[in-house]
């Protein structure tokens, strides 16, 4: 089996001055590029320094503002033997917190960063063993060419990396990826979306979530392709950009969340993409929440003229716990739609290579009948060999058992409702996120996403819908953030809130015991972006949200 660290070595050999990465910034579309070779070298550069401290076969957080710096740390990581652990730069006092929770539930022996505020004395962790590394100058060390120098070559069932998961149920959980999860993942992205070395990938998604980095940081590297690599920050700032990138340089391959392409669609204006053509754009993949058909129409109305094809469209599942990709849809297919409780639910493909997919009731473990809704279970070569040191944990989501099944096999339980049709996967919300109310189950993001169109003061993407307890049952809350334009239009709030309570009344006849309009920004999310439906609900009852306005 090739590992990751030979796979770059290879590259570098055989395609030195092939373009590997492009780093975009600006209106201009400024770009920093690194080729195989020089990739390969600043890596190399790191990877010695790295075990010349001992990091070899230790955990090292990762926190990177430059994505150049990112990927560069990343495969130096791989190369050195050190198990990277991603993170996400500190901006905030939240994420300063789940820095310090990663670095001391990972147990790591180093911090590797490129930023000033982690050099902050004032950013303390409790072990005096912690290593502090700035990679800026380091990385830059080339002196020692890869024709003279090797890499680690580790064994497939290795850890390559600790992914900690986004935390929107609770505590982030190292995922514990083996080399042989990353080579088998990747290998399935490939077959799935027709890749090739010839194919231009392209994303604005966060390197240290599993999306960004199998997906993107190295992919490129296994398939021998380019990629282009843009901050989360300014495509939301400016997501013109992301269209205009993928005219420019040709992306056949790009794509994110759901959000991504809502808001491309709502806020784009046709005088920013004059010219642009996207008739390149074969693998438009969508994932990582629930995949709207509004959307999809409306993106894909929006920007036909500008040659989007609708077949692009490529709506996916997976997660971190089984590396990434699980289901893909076919390249060139139009996306399919089944109703499911009056909603149209978008399908997510077919199960990739060996992956495997049941659907089962989450009470009794027994399968569901052909159609029926449940919990996604998953096996196959790419889940994850469980969470870091919580093997108690492990054996309720990584060793499931379905019951009545002879052969015993472990599966991972998702935590995640769908159904097969047509052989097909259909992702419908998450089971700990359900509203139960009077008996029937309601998904969140269906009466979140309902409440968002009913007015235009409510943030795009900025609503959570959840059930709290009491006395007499669950009962229906929502909060949502205002536009920032909103926040002096008092006297019109009374207007919003009805309009809420209209829009849930008539889609679900369905009471809404209290809404509260929140500041923007104002709701607990995870570092990926991700609504923390739970957070909010505790947040409500402890009267922690910073709410302007309440019915």
């Amino acid at each position: 089996m090739e590992s990751f660290p030979e796979i770059a070595l290879h590259r570098a050999q055989l395609q030195p001055d092939g373009i590997a990465c492009r780093f975009f910034k600006g209106a201009g579309l400024a770009q920093e590029v690194l080729t195989f070779a020089s990739l390969f070298e600043h890596a190399s550069g790191l990877a010695r320094h790295l075990q010349a401290q001992g990091l070899s076969g230790q955990r090292a957080v990762l926190v990177c503002k430059s994505q150049k710096n990112f990927v560069i740390t990343f495969y130096a990581c791989l190369f050195a033997g050190v198990v990277a652990v991603p993170a996400s730069p500190p901006r905030r006092q939240a994420l300063q917190s789940r820095l310090q929770h990663i670095v001391r539930d990972a147990d790591a022996r180093a911090i590797l960063f490129d930023s000033d505020d982690l050099a902050n004395p004032e950013l303390a962790f409790e072990d005096d063993a912690l290593v502090g590394i700035d990679v800026r100058d380091i990385a830059q060390d080339t002196g020692l060419a890869y024709a003279s120098w090797r890499p680690v070559i580790p064994q497939e069932s290795a850890p390559a990396f600790l992914q900690y998961t986004s935390g929107s149920t609770g505590d982030p959980k190292g995922v514990v990826v083996t080399h042989g999860n990353l080579v088998h993942n990747c290998a399935t992205i490939q077959d799935a979306m027709e890749l090739s070395p010839d194919s231009r990938l392209f994303t604005a998604l966060p390197l240290f979530h599993d999306m960004g980095l199998v997906g993107g940081v190295l992919q490129f590297m296994y398939s021998g392709c380019s990629a282009g690599f843009m901050s989360p920050a300014e495509f939301v700032q400016y997501p013109e950009r992301w269209l205009q990138i993928i005219s420019r340089f040709g992306i056949t391959v790009s794509g994110g969340p759901n959000f991504m392409y809502d808001l491309a669609a709502r806020t784009i204006q046709p005088g920013s993409i004059e010219g642009v053509d996207l008739s390149t754009w074969r693998v438009a993949f969508c994932g990582a929440e629930p995949i709207r058909a509004a959307v999809i129409a409306r993106f894909t109305e929006r920007f036909a003229s500008h040659g989007f094809n609708a077949g692009a469209f490529y709506p996916c599942y997976g997660m971190a716990e089984s590396t990434l990709l699980i289901t893909g849809a076919r390249v060139g297919m139009v996306p399919s739609l089944h109703p499911h409780e009056g909603t149209d639910v978008v399908g997510c493909g077919l199960p990739r290579r060996d992956a495997r997919v049941e659907i089962v009731d989450p009470d009794t473990c027994t399968r569901m009948p052909p159609g029926g809704c449940g919990e996604i279970w998953v096996s196959g070569r790419s889940v994850a060999d469980g969470y870091w040191m919580r093997p108690e944990l492990n054996e309720q989501v990584f060793r499931a058992r379905i019951a009545g099944v002879g052969d015993g096999a472990p599966w991972l339980r998702t935590g995640d409702l769908g159904f097969m049709q047509d052989g097909q996967l259909y992702v419908t919300g998450r089971l700990k996120d359900l509203i139960i109310v009077n008996g029937r189950k309601y998904v969140p993001q269906d009466i979140e996403d309902r409440c968002e169109r009913s007015h235009d003061a409510l943030r795009q993407s900025g609503g959570a819908a959840f059930g709290v307890r009491d006395g007499n049952g669950e009962r229906l809350v929502v909060v949502f953030e205002l536009k920032r334009e909103w926040l002096r239009r008092h006297p019109e709030w009374p207007v919003v809130l009805s309009a809420m309570r209209t829009c849930v009344s008539a889609e679900y006849g369905l009471p809404v015991s209290d809404i509260v309009l929140l500041r923007p920004g104002a709701l607990p999310r995870t570092s990926s972006g991700k609504v923390r439906r739970r957070q909010c609900a505790t947040d409500y009852l402890t009267g922690a949200l910073e709410r302007v306005a309440a019915a």
